[in-house]
C-alpha cells in the first residue's frame, strides 16, 4: 500500500491522530474502520526498506552510529534531541511506526497484579481499568500485529484465542538457559513475539538474520507500519509524514485542530478536527502539550494540576552474561526473547522490596558484538591472544536480562529544555529520572538471581552490567497517567483529559505503573479500547466533539 504524500490540511475531519506508532497507527486503522474520517500527522519518516542497515557490509556499526536508539546520537533531523541526565540514554525514534522499527519484539502482557499496586502495596496509585477489562484488546491488538507463541503460560489467566504462530526457536542458548531454571525450579516459559515464525497475512516469516535492531527489511517483525497503517489507508485514513506538530488550539474550552510544520518545505499548516488524540508516548506527548500553553492554559494543556510530565518511568535494566565450555551458536536466530521467567514478578515482602522482575534471554548479534564485549566485557585486547579470546567468546555467549519495575515519582519528570531546540526550533525535551531505593534493591536482586540460573546451566564465566546510576532509556511510561482523580490524573479512564473534553490521550503517557514487561502490547491494547470506545455509541462521542467527561 502506497503511502499519501499529502503534508497540507484539508478541511475539518472526525479525528485527528497526532503521532503513528504503536497507539497511533492502532487508533487510525480500528477508527477508520467503522467510516470515522481521520488524519495522522507523523514528524517521522516512512522508512523504506533499503534503508535500513542490514544491505551495508558495516551492518552492525550502524546500531551504534546512524541506527543508534538514542536520537542524540542518530541525529536524524526529523528527531527532537533529548536533554537530561545522561544525554544519550533516552530512545526515541520519530518514524511511521515509531520506536517499533528497531526494536527487539517481544510482547508479553501486563499481569493482573499490575493494575492494582495501590491494593497491594500502596506505594503506586491503581490503575482504573483492571486486567480483564483489557483482555478482549489485548486478543484483538495481537491478531492485528501478528505474535509468535506457546499457549498455557501459567503466569498468566487463560487466554481466550490461541497464538497464530509458533513460538520463536530457542536454539542450543535457550535450552541451556532453560535447564537452568529448571533446576532451580524456577518459572520459564516461551516469550510472546510479534516476529513471524511462518509467512502469515501476506507478510514473510522470520529468516532469522538476528539483526533485529535494525529494524526488518523482510517485514518479519511487527510495527504498527506493517499491521494497522497498510488498513487505514486502505480504509481511506490520511497518514502524513514529515509533519511536526508544534501546538494543539484549543478555542472556547474545545480543541479545535492542531498547527504543525511540513519538515520537506517548512511551510507551517493547520489541520482542523472535531476531536484531537495525542499518541507522541510518554516524551513526546508531555512536550506537545507543554508547548501548547496558550491563553486560558499557562502552563501547557491539561496541567492546571500540576501532573502532566510528572512519574515518568522507564524500565531499569540489569544484564548478565554466560560464557560456556561448549559452542551454544548464540549469534544464530531471531533477537527477540526466545524464553522468559517471572518467578520474582509480584511482591514478596520477604526480599525487603516491593514489585518485582522479569528475567528474558535476549539473543546477543554477529561478530562486530562479540568483538566489542558484548553488553558486559571490554574489547577484546589485541596481542598474541587475540583470535583466542574472540574465538572463546563467540557463539559461547548467554544473555539475560533482568526487566524491572520502576514506582512512579513525582520527582521523576518531563518538561521543557530552555535553551536546546529541535530542528523546527522548538523546545527540546529536558528528562529528570533517579531510582528510588527500593528499586535498586529490586535491581540488584535481579542480577543475584540472574547469576544463580547461569551458574545452574554450567556457565563457567559470569559478567553483570551492576545496577546501573543514569536513566536506562527503555520503555517511556506514566506522564500523563489516567485514574478517577482529576487531581492526581491527566486524563480519565478512558484517556479523555479532565481540562479539555475533546482532547485525549493515548500511548505510554497513559500508564499508572510500569509493571515488569514491554509496554508496547498494553498500549496495542489501549488504543484499540480507546477507539472502540470513541465509535461504540454511533460515531456520537466524534461528532459531537466529546461533549461531556465520560
Amino acid at each position: 500500500m502506497t503511502m499519501d504524500v499529502r503534508r497540507t490540511p484539508t478541511p475539518e475531519v472526525d479525528a485527528l491522530v497526532i503521532g503513528c506508532g504503536m497507539a497511533g497507527g492502532a487508533l487510525v486503522k480500528r477508527l477508520s474502520d467503522k467510516g470515522i474520517k481521520v488524519v495522522c500527522l507523523e514528524q517521522g519518516k516512512k522508512i523504506h526498506p533499503m534503508e535500513m542497515p542490514h544491505f551495508s557490509e558495516e551492518w552492525e556499526w550502524h546500531r551504534l552510529r546512524s541506527w543508534n536508539i538514542h536520537p542524540n546520537v542518530r541525529q536524524w533531523p526529523e528527531d527532537y534531541p533529548v536533554v537530561g541526565d545522561d544525554d544519550t540514554s533516552i530512545r526515541v525514534m520519530n518514524a511511521i511506526g515509531g520506536s517499533l522499527n528497531h526494536w527487539s519484539a517481544h510482547f508479553p502482557r501486563f499481569r493482573p497484579c499490575d493494575f492494582r499496586k495501590g491494593t497491594e502495596h500502596g506505594l503506586a496509585p491503581d490503575w482504573p481499568i483492571s486486567y480483564e477489562d483489557l483482555a478482549p484488546y489485548y486478543d484483538i491488538n495481537q491478531n492485528e500485529m501478528g505474535v509468535a507463541g506457546w499457549p498455557g503460560d501459567p503466569a498468566y489467566p487463560p487466554r481466550a484465542n490461541a497464538h497464530a504462530l509458533p513460538h520463536v526457536p530457542i536454539g542450543k542458548a535457550g535450552r541451556k538457559l532453560a535447564q537452568g531454571f529448571e533446576k532451580l525450579g524456577w518459572h520459564w516459559w516461551y516469550m510472546d513475539n510479534a516476529i513471524l515464525t511462518e509467512d502469515h497475512d501476506g507478510r514473510l516469516g522470520c529468516n532469522h538474520c538476528g539483526a533485529c535492531v535494525l529494524g526488518c527489511p523482510r517485514g518479519s517483525i511487527g510495527n504498527s507500519a506493517l499491521s494497522y497503517v497498510p488498513q487505514a489507508i486502505a480504509n481511506g485514513a490520511d497518514i502524513r509524514p514529515d509533519c511536526r506538530v508544534e501546538r494543539i488550539v484549543v478555542k472556547n474550552g474545545k480543541a479545535v485542530g492542531a498547527e504543525y510544520i511540513d519538515l520537506t518545505t517548512g511551510q507551517r499548516h493547520r489541520q482542523d478536527a472535531r476531536i484531537v488524540i495525542v499518541a507522541g508516548n510518554a516524551i513526546g506527548t508531555t512536550r506537545l502539550m507543554l508547548l501548547s500553553e496558550q491563553a486560558g492554559h499557562p502552563d501547557g494543556l491539561a496541567n492546571a494540576n500540576g501532573q502532566l510530565g510528572r512519574n515518568f518511568m522507564l524500565h531499569q535494566t540489569t544484564l548478565i552474561e554466560g560464557f560456556f565450555d561448549e559452542q551454544l551458536e548464540s549469534y544464530k536466530g531471531a533477537r527477540g526473547a526466545p524464553l522468559h521467567s517471572q518467578e520474582f514478578y509480584e511482591t514478596d515482602p520477604s526480599r525487603g522490596y516491593v514489585n518485582g522482575f522479569m528475567h528474558l534471554m535476549v539473543r546477543q548479534t554477529g561478530a562486530g558484538w562479540a568483538s566489542v564485549g558484548y553488553s558486559t566485557l571490554d574489547p577484546v585486547p589485541w596481542g598474541a591472544d587475540h583470535h583466542d579470546e574472540f574465538a572463546w567468546r563467540m557463539g559461547r555467549h548467554a544473555w539475560l536480562v533482568g526487566l524491572c519495575e520502576d514506582l512512579p515519582l513525582e520527582t521523576n519528570v518531563v518538561t521543557l529544555d530552555d535553551t536546546v531546540v529541535d530542528s523546527s526550533g522548538l523546545p527540546a525535551p529536558k528528562v529528570h529520572w533517579r531510582a528510588h531505593p527500593q528499586d535498586r534493591l529490586l535491581a540488584q536482586d535481579s542480577i543475584d538471581r540472574g547469576r544463580q540460573v547461569m551458574e545452574a546451566a554450567g556457565a563457567t564465566r559470569i559478567f553483570d552490567s551492576g545496577v546501573y546510576d543514569q536513566p536506562p532509556g527503555y520503555h517511556l511510561m506514566g506522564t500523563a497517567r489516567m485514574g478517577d482523580d482529576p487531581e492526581t490524573s491527566v486524563t480519565n479512564k478512558w484517556h479523555q483529559t479532565w481540562e479539555v473534553p475533546n482532547l485525549f490521550i493515548c500511548d505510554g503517557s497513559s500508564f499508572v505503573t510500569s509493571a515488569a514487561v514491554n509496554p508496547t502490547p498494553t498500549i496495542g491494547a489501549l488504543a484499540v479500547r480507546l477507539a472502540d470506545y470513541l465509535t461504540s455509541e454511533g460515531r456520537s462521542i466524534v461528532s459531537d466533539r466529546a461533549t461531556s467527561l465520560a
